[in-house]
């Protein structure tokens, strides 16, 4: 874990702190009207707790993928975010329109009095953001005396600026760097799954992608007692094991990487003994499929022997990890199987930890975000930290 957090800094009184946040929230495309603030309110106790210190608060973050064109893109820019973020807090968050740095964002920046907040535009309206290109760092940089890295959803983007060159420029020009509390917890709770989980250590792994989960998959198979499986992916083992599933359209590839891990299935990996599927041209038209499916339906859900399976071993697990969710949950027809599961991990005794990305969404939608252990705010970062890889955004604040 790197060394340096909050507590380790230096006297902040007076200081300017940049903190790279994930205020990356899903967002109406029309109006720009945040549809869920857990990432803001993830912020909220670092930011709070730099204020009390003395600190000038300078936030920065991307938010969607913009395209390029300032007409299309005009709903990415971070004014609701904010003031949305000014309503957590209790005071103004100052935001100027313009590019990221512009003189009149120096000149405000600089003006910056303690306790009071200041958000960058969206990074990656700078497409030097994402090249990790040193001359947009060395602008952002110069605005602030300290670093702080809030941002767990995006640590494992090495090529973004505001992740990697932002810090390493303080970092030679030897000024302070730290994770901030967010990040501290996460890396924290991670690492416990991964070097000391309480056993029996049950995983659940939804989605659609096996080949995007390999990795992940290999690297849990060495550290649970039980991998379940469920979503899309399910499909795609019982395709890879021969099994009818209807006019699901799954990829050889994803056959391919399901193949791979068959010695496992009946071991450590369970599959699902049912599932819900609805007719291809008519989602009302459902049906509970024990072993194939028939042609003309796709799956949509673990059927409820399965739920009531995976339910028993949740409640039985001492550890749960959670990542994908096992049906097509927005849908409420489709929603059991993940609901289910959310509901048997917030009743059970073990460590739960949910692994971010829809996951936490969904578990927030049901309401049981609040009894679960920890719920990550990085989706793909929790994947990639399970898998053991590097994160050069932490390499510059290690030590």
């Amino acid at each position: 874990m790197p060394k340096t957090t909050l507590k380790d800094l230096p006297d902040l009184q007076g200081k300017k702190v940049l903190i790279r946040v994930d205020f990356n929230v899903p967002l109406d495309k029309k109006t720009g009207a945040i549809k869920n603030d857990r990432r803001i309110r993830g912020a909220l106790p670092t930011i709070n707790a730099l204020l009390e210190k003395g600190a000038a608060v300078i936030a920065m973050s991307h938010l969607g993928r913009p395209s390029g064109d300032p007409a299309k893109d005009a709903f990415l820019k971070m004014d609701n975010v904010a003031t949305r973020l000014g309503e957590l807090l209790g005071k103004p968050v100052k935001k100027l329109a313009g590019d990221v740095v512009t003189p009149e964002v120096r000149a405000a920046a600089a003006a910056l009095k303690p306790g009071e907040v200041m958000l960058l535009e969206n990074v990656r309206f700078d497409p030097r953001e994402q090249k990790n290109d040193p001359e947009f760092a060395a602008t952002i940089a110069a605005l602030g005396d300290v670093y702080v890295n809030d941002a767990f959803g995006t640590c494992h983007n090495d090529k973004d600026a505001s992740m990697v060159a932002v810090p390493a420029n303080l970092k030679a020009a030897g000024k302070p760097r730290a994770v901030g509390l967010l990040v501290a917890k996460e890396i924290e709770i991670i690492e416990g799954l991964m070097t000391s989980p309480k056993p029996p250590v049950v995983a659940i792994m939804g989605g659609a992608k096996v080949s995007d989960k390999i990795a992940f998959i290999n690297a849990l198979l060495g550290k649970v007692d039980s991998l379940l499986i469920g979503g899309k992916m399910t499909y795609t083992f019982l395709k890879a094991t021969g099994v009818a599933v209807g006019s699901m359209q799954i990829a050889d590839e994803e056959v391919n990487a399901a193949k791979a891990l068959l010695p496992h299935v009946g071991k450590k990996i369970t599959l699902p003994v049912d599932s819900l599927a609805a007719k291809s041209d008519d989602l009302s038209v459902t049906q509970v499929f024990e072993g194939p499916i028939a042609a003309g339906f796709e799956g949509v859900d673990i059927g409820p022997k399965t739920l009531a399976a995976y339910s028993e071993k949740i409640k039985a697990s001492g550890t749960v990890i959670w990542n994908g969710p096992v049906g097509w949950f927005e849908q409420p027809a489709f929603s059991n199987g993940t609901k289910g599961i959310a509901k048997a991990m917030s009743e059970s005794p073990a460590v739960t930890v949910v692994g971010g990305g829809e996951t936490a969404e969904a578990v927030e939608q049901f309401g049981y975000d609040s009894k679960m252990t920890h719920v990550s705010t990085g989706g793909g970062a929790f994947l990639a930290y399970v898998e053991g890889k590097k994160f050069q955004s932490l390499a510059q604040i290690d030590g």
